[in-house]
């Protein structure tokens, strides 16, 4: 009989301790209210029940008995309302409001015959009297408690996160038990069964506890501390059994002759026993901690060590890579993605990825401009998908975003900032166990991302001082390999020269034979072939000397179709050797312009050398010439390839000084600057257009302005 009297004690702790969560934070929103209702009506239950249980005489039973039923008739509309919020469902609904008002009834009448005519003792104790309305009032409580169950089955079929499905499916257990104890206690007493056993209390106590871990949804509370401290009373309370039966049988016995009220002796007795066990209680709690929570510390433990292996990390796609792959593999979880910045995109894109293979997850990039981005950006805080909808701050479009990351069955985005700015988004799937992220497990995480915020630094750091090696070790090759050039043509315009005299032999010799040949003889129209193989050559040879001269520049009215040809000329063998098929379209009208004619020979060489290096394995090279006004007439000589095409992060440094996207060894990096400078000193500019596997266009664009035609400064690149 004693724990069956002090049985209302644990389940008035256990409400208690929701009570005091619920209102712990000063949250003054309505869902925490609203548990905060809930919880204190059930605890108002356990409080009648207790002082109904040691109660002495019908009097005072009946008057507890009309205070636990003032905490019992709210608990079914109120528990109704908390599933509506639970599920995120519309609580302006009828049922609700027409619970509220049987409600108000019910508890108008509670205090009159018709609710309550009295209580009858039974060997359990004593029971209400059912007055006529109090099986209305029965009828009431069951049908919104299965109300709230229904609603909560309906959801349980359409969830597809398995953590919500794990705890909306221990709400419902608690509700069924509950359901389950209520009839038991209803059917006891409205059809005299006195030898059932009240079952409300436990029940209640497993219907407190169902509700206990369901606020985790809310974040109001660590429900593994809860489990915890029932658990530990739990046991503390067996262990002390012997000591309170003792106890009572001994104050029996020395006072028989006394009468002490049930509430006073109870009491006495239940004081002594919490002082004899406080000693035990610490030693309990460590003991439980190791038992129920190993899983949690071996969490703990795996990301404080992952967070020092990330610290010798110094390369960022094996540090995201690394990251990923621990947090799914020690925790573990569904899948986990680091997105970091990308400047071309604007968004978060995925650096690295690991999945379990559990499910299927399509890759998503979160715009830098978006709503989601920018309160990260500005909070700096981690951002639990399945509360966004219950945080008043986010707007309708973050809402958006967090629930498209919820379907693909993502959990928590933690920001990763670097310098102040948000650098990245480390988004986490959901645990393979189908639990949730406890408020410990989300602080190291947060700590750990920390910890890859400042790997990611260091690893930035020295992937730039890498590059910058390199950068340093590929121009020094390049200025040697520049000043090889240079000794090569003062050597081709030695040898050019040095083969000029005999040029000139073979050609005069070639002469004479054809004066004496007879016309019309085979030998006349080899000795003709001679001649002309030799004037070519010869012509190639003085313009390769007159190219290579060193000498200031010199403008003077120049034949744009003359230059490009003369170019094309010079880079014959080299377009030959490259398969390349060249359509020259000269607009006839084109007026001359004022420029260094060698200087753009050489700026229409090197975009000829470029164009037929690009198509490796031969391709067409249209060269097209036009006028072009818009206001600012210009000379537009087109090169228009059909190579491989330039990438768009490289189109923007074609134009730097040893720069280069060709092989080792196959160029300096410095044509196309060296162009830039000759087209911008003739007052011009250079334009390129390119498209990965389709080919590049070249423009260069000199003008027919007046200007030009005034006498232009001299210098410039030679």
């Amino acid at each position: 009989m004693i724990f069956h009297k002090l049985a209302p004690l644990l389940a008035l702790g256990l409400n208690l301790l929701l009570l005091g969560t619920a209102l712990a934070p000063d949250r003054k929103s309505p869902r925490e209210k609203l548990f905060a209702c809930l919880a204190g009506a059930l605890a108002w239950w356990n409080l009648g029940v207790f002082g109904l249980r040691v109660s002495d005489d019908p009097a005072t039973a009946l008057i507890w008995e009309q205070l636990l039923h003032i905490g019992v008739i709210p608990l079914p509309v109120l528990f109704y309302h908390y599933v509506l919020m639970f599920l995120g469902a519309p609580t302006r609904s009828r049922a609700l409001r027409a619970g509220y008002v049987l409600c108000g009834g019910f508890l108008a009448v509670s205090l009159s015959p018709l609710f309550m005519s009295g209580v009858v003792e039974t060997s359990w104790g004593y029971a209400p009297a059912a007055g006529p309305l109090y099986h209305a009032f029965f009828v009431y409580f069951q049908a919104f408690m299965v109300l709230g169950l229904a609603r909560l089955l309906r959801s349980y079929r359409g969830m597809e996160s398995s953590f919500r499905r794990n705890r909306t499916l221990l709400v419902i257990f608690g509700v069924v038990v509950s359901l389950l104890g209520g009839v038991v206690d209803f059917i006891r007493f409205i059809l005299g069964w006195e030898w059932l056993y009240p079952l409300g209390i436990p029940s209640n106590a497993i219907f407190a506890l169902a509700l206990g871990v369901a606020i985790i949804r809310y974040r109001l509370m660590d429900v593994g501390v809860l489990v915890k401290r029932a658990l530990l009373y739990l046991l503390t309370s067996l262990a002390l059994a012997p000591l309170v039966l003792l106890g009572l049988s001994m104050a029996e016995r020395l006072l028989p002759g006394q009468h002490l009220e049930g509430n006073l002796r109870y009491s006495i007795i239940l004081l002594g026993a919490l002082a004899i066990a406080l000693p035990l209680l610490r030693k309990l709690e460590c003991g439980l901690d190791r038992l129920m929570f190993q899983h949690r510390h071996g969490v703990r433990n795996a990301l404080i060590a992952l967070g020092k292996e990330l610290a010798s990390v110094l390369e960022v796609r094996i540090l995201g890579e690394r990251l990923t792959e621990s947090l799914v593999t020690r925790i573990p979880l569904t899948h986990a993605s680091l997105k970091l910045y990308d400047s071309a995109a604007d968004a978060f894109v995925r650096e690295a990825w690991a999945s379990s293979g559990a499910i299927d997850v399509e890759e998503i990039t979160i715009p830098a401009k978006s709503g989601l981005a920018l309160w990260l950006q500005a909070t700096g805080r981690t951002l639990v998908l399945e509360e966004a909808g219950f945080q008043p701050q986010l707007g309708p479009g973050i809402l958006d975003a967090a629930r498209e990351l919820e379907r693909h069955r993502a959990s928590m985005l933690i920001p990763l900032r670097l310098d102040g700015q948000l650098s990245g988004i480390l988004v986490l799937g959901e645990k393979l166990s189908g639990g949730i992220f406890e408020q410990e497990e989300i602080e190291l995480l947060e700590m750990l991302v920390g910890e890859t915020a400042v790997a990611l630094r260091n690893a930035r750091l020295y992937e730039e001082l890498r590059n910058q090696v390199e950068e340093l070790r590929q121009t020094q090759q390049q200025l040697v390999q520049s000043a090889k050039l240079a000794a090569i043509g003062e050597l081709a315009a030695n040898v050019a020269h040095e083969i000029n005299s005999p040029l000139t032999s073979v050609l005069g010799y070639a002469g004479l034979l054809l004066n004496q040949a007879p016309p019309g003889s085979p030998a006349r129209d080899r000795l003709t072939v001679i001649e002309s193989e030799t004037n070519r050559a010869r012509k190639i040879i003085q313009d390769l000397l007159h190219f290579a001269r060193r000498r200031e520049p010199k403008r003077e009215p120049v034949n744009v179709h003359d230059l490009v040809e003369r170019a094309l000329a010079l880079l014959h063998g080299k377009i030959a050797d490259g398969r390349v098929e060249v359509e020259s379209i000269f607009d006839a009208s084109l007026p001359p312009i004022w420029g260094d004619g060698d200087q753009l020979t050489q700026v229409f060489m090197n975009v000829v050398v470029n164009a037929v290096d690009a198509m490796p394995g031969g391709g067409r090279l249209v060269v097209r010439t036009e006028t072009r006004d818009g206001g600012d007439p210009h000379v537009a000589i087109t090169f228009q390839d059909t190579g491989v095409g330039i990438r768009h992060d490289q189109l923007a440094r074609i134009f730097e000084p040893f720069y280069t996207t060709k092989p080792e060894r196959q160029g300096t990096g410095l044509g196309l600057s060296v162009s830039l400078g000759i087209v911008k000193n003739h007052g011009g500019r250079l334009e390129v257009e390119s498209e990965p596997g389709k080919g590049t266009t070249m423009v260069v664009l000199l003008p027919l302005t007046l200007k030009l035609l005034e006498r232009p400064r001299e210098g410039g690149p030679s």
